[in-house]
């Protein structure tokens, strides 16, 4: 037969347990990266916490390592790196004329641009060291067999390689007629990202698909179940592709996007991954890749009265958001053109297409 003090004592240490076991799933339940509680808390408030369990000494001694965020765990289980490589020299580079007797897709590469391909495998190279690999090509005859010559130069680190369709080059629809080349103007004045040609594409049509590849197989290639982990991913594609893929990464404006230049021929841009970074794809251009060219038409207006169309390089280095960045641009002007900043009343980013209400 137990005493009342017996019975008591037992009560005391099953209410502690209970507490104990609620206050622990309570603190796992505020998803922490780590909580050291020697660190976050005093060993006094302990026991009114974890109902006297854990006190004094022993608190000090006692570190919870608490559930992560998930979208910080996926972040950090990203691929290291993301190559972007354009294919190499085609024959449709060297001759635009073919366009009009060859499918676009079958356009294959010249002697030259098969060199390219070799070489840029040989920067893939020492760029990823023994990196893990797994590479995405488009389904193009150009893109394929620029991967087939790269890829000799770290054959045994591809873990997969995927034909992916969601990167091709825009379709420009059926060429075969003489009216490309009025096609081509009517888009310089509508713009690359809104034309869309006839029976093919826009720009944006092609930023839609690019984006949904990004998010739902990029973004996710170290989620596979039983899979080893991918350190980098290389992908070989288009100019337009290229730069699409950077515009929806850097939140650029159609406006921006349509100051870059189209990348070179087997041309490489590097992203690497930086968790610091805002947002949900934590990738940044590294400038260890090929330089991106930008540049567009500022209309200048002068103290004087007087107005000059200048053309303003190096657009991308501006500051967002650019064409708020008065001080700055006009730095750069006395730079590139010697006009000095004091002169200088307004600066039209648009070149004077939209001073309806300036």
């Amino acid at each position: 037969v137990r005493t009342i003090s017996e019975e008591r004592e037992t009560r005391g240490i099953l209410q502690r347990q209970v507490m104990w076991r609620g206050s622990l799933k309570f603190l796992k339940s505020c998803r922490l990266r780590q909580c050291s509680t020697a660190a976050r808390a005093p060993s006094s408030f302990l026991p009114g916490v974890l109902g006297g369990a854990v006190a004094g000494a022993g608190a000090a001694a006692c570190v919870l390592t608490l559930k992560k965020d998930p979208l910080s765990e996926a972040l950090e289980r990203m691929p290291d790196k993301v190559i972007l490589v354009r294919h190499g020299e085609s024959e449709g580079n060297a001759d635009h004329t073919l366009y009009r007797t060859k499918a676009d897709n079958l356009i294959e590469l010249t002697e030259k641009g098969s060199e390219q391909a070799l070489r840029a495998g040989e920067r893939i190279k020492k760029i990823i060291g023994d990196d893990k690999v797994h590479m995405f090509i488009s389904p193009f005859q150009r893109t394929l067999q620029t991967a087939r010559n790269a890829r000799r130069a770290f054959e045994d680190q591809i873990l997969h390689t995927s034909v992916t369709p969601q990167i091709r080059e825009q379709e420009f629809g059926n060429l075969q007629g003489k009216d490309f080349k009025r096609f081509r103007q009517e888009q310089n004045a509508v713009g690359r990202l809104y034309y869309r040609f006839p029976t093919g594409e826009s720009g944006c049509d092609v930023y839609d698909r690019t984006k949904s590849w990004w998010e739902h197989t990029v973004m996710r290639i170290n989620e596979r179940p039983k899979s080893e982990r991918c350190d980098a991913v290389v992908v070989i594609t288009h100019g337009l592709t290229m730069r699409l893929i950077l515009m929806q990464l850097n939140g650029w404006s159609p406006h921006t996007f349509h100051t870059i230049w189209n990348a070179d021929n087997c041309a490489i841009y590097i992203l690497r991954k930086d968790l610091s970074k805002y947002g949900n794809s934590p990738y940044i251009l590294s400038k260890e890749g090929d330089l991106i060219n930008s540049s567009t038409t500022v209309m200048v207006k002068l103290k004087t009265g007087e107005k000059k169309a200048l053309l303003l390089k190096d657009y991308l280095t501006i500051p967002q958001p650019r064409t708020m960045q008065h001080d700055f641009v006009a730095q750069m002007l006395r730079q590139q053109h010697g006009i000095d900043p004091s002169t200088v009343e307004h600066i039209d980013f648009f070149g004077g297409k939209f001073s309806k209400y300036m």
